[in-house]
């Protein structure tokens, strides 16, 4: 009966999928940076709209991995990604 009662409690996300998301991100975080500081890159608008959009992806996994209060129904933006990247380091998180 008192295992009714007990709520269920979801298992702790795995340290190794943590590490590989944040490898991702950082990996993300370059290329975007080097795209940004290079003035003559073919088709650059395009490479950073693609690799922004796998930057938001990323981040809203990492959100709902972390347990984070995401607002994933929000329209993507600077300020929802800078929310985003302020609630993972608010937990530990850096890439």
């Amino acid at each position: 009966m008192t295992a009714r009662l007990r709520r269920r409690q979801e298992p702790e996300p795995d340290p190794f999928d943590t590490l590989r998301l944040q490898t991702r991100l950082g990996h993300l975080s370059t290329k975007i940076r080097r795209v940004e500081s290079t003035p003559h890159v073919y088709a650059r608008a395009h490479r950073l709209m693609a690799l922004e959009a796998a930057y938001d992806d990323l981040l809203d996994e990492a959100c709902r991995l972390a347990g984070c209060p995401c607002e994933s129904e929000q329209q993507r933006s600077e300020e929802k990604r800078w929310q985003e990247e302020q609630e993972l380091a608010a937990r530990g998180w850096s890439w």
